[in-house]
């Protein structure tokens, strides 16, 4: 009897989590992504951002490689970075070291729309940015646009052109066009405790042009990365990029320009 009774127990026990993992798990969230779900942005949210960069010469040989790390925090309309760092090598497997912080990033507060994009923007707040630390503050808003700017068209791996964010950006040091943005959502997984949306998205054949200092270039990027979008909250739990730059650069004074590329990778983690 008493073995009776706790077979009893055992099976509801688990027909009770059963039933909560399907509560968890709708199959509604395989057919739709909810579109009435808004990002609250009264909820504080922090992450940590690393971007790794490896230049090369056209025969694949290894020249330098950099790193930029530091925690953003979005809170109602704003972002705010602290303790970022700046890093770099020539010795490919070298593991980084922590790098230089970039003092005048600490606690810098300001708002994450296009406003950022502009030379004003930067010499006005942050006249001391150089292009990697422009790239830090840029690659976060633009994930930002990777996960929303198409919700409520995505349909389970069914490829979406998203033609309404293709355009030429000017940027504060020359312009970077995304051709053919391609968003694909691919299905759903569970991340820091929440199920999330798995969403794919490439861009390819992107021209950039860019002037800095005594240095002109032009060039190409691919970009592609995933990210993962809380079906409870529509946070970003986690994403990444890999990108691949093939570029010609100028330098006043040279005689020849340089030929090469370089290879993106950044990973943006949230903090609990």
């Amino acid at each position: 009897m008493k073995t009776s009774i706790l077979f009893s127990v055992l099976l509801l026990a688990f027909s009770i989590n059963a039933a909560n993992a399907q509560k968890e798990i709708p199959a509604a969230y395989l057919k739709l992504l909810p579109n009435d779900l808004k990002l609250d942005n009264s909820i504080v949210r922090s992450y940590r951002m690393t971007t790794d960069y490896y230049d090369f010469d056209l025969n694949s040989n290894f020249l330098a490689k950099r790193r930029i790390t530091g925690i953003i925090t979005y809170e109602t309309d704003s972002a705010q970075w602290k303790d970022v760092y700046y890093a770099e090598s020539k010795v490919q497997d070298e593991t980084f070291s922590q790098g230089e912080k970039q003092h005048f990033l600490q606690d810098f507060k300001y708002r994450p729309n296009e406003n950022v994009l502009t030379s004003e923007f930067f010499s006005d707040y942050l006249p001391e940015a150089n292009p990697f630390v422009m790239n830090l503050i840029w690659d976060a808003l633009g994930f930002d646009a990777l996960a929303y700017c198409c919700w409520d068209s995505l349909k389970l791996n069914e490829e979406f052109l998203s033609k309404n964010i293709n355009s030429e950006l000017k940027i504060a040091i020359g312009t970077f066009e995304n051709r053919d943005i391609r968003i694909t959502w691919l299905g759903i997984t569970k991340i820091n405790g929440k199920i999330c949306a798995v969403l794919k998205y490439s861009a390819m054949n992107n021209p950039l042009k860019l002037e800095y200092g005594n240095m002109s270039m032009s060039g190409r990027s691919h970009y592609w990365g995933e990210i993962y979008v809380s079906l409870s909250d529509k946070q970003i739990e986690y994403a990444n990029l890999m990108e691949d730059v093939i570029t010609d650069v100028n330098i006043k004074g040279r005689e020849k320009n340089i030929l090469g590329y370089t290879t993106r990778y950044i990973n943006l983690s949230k903090i609990k």
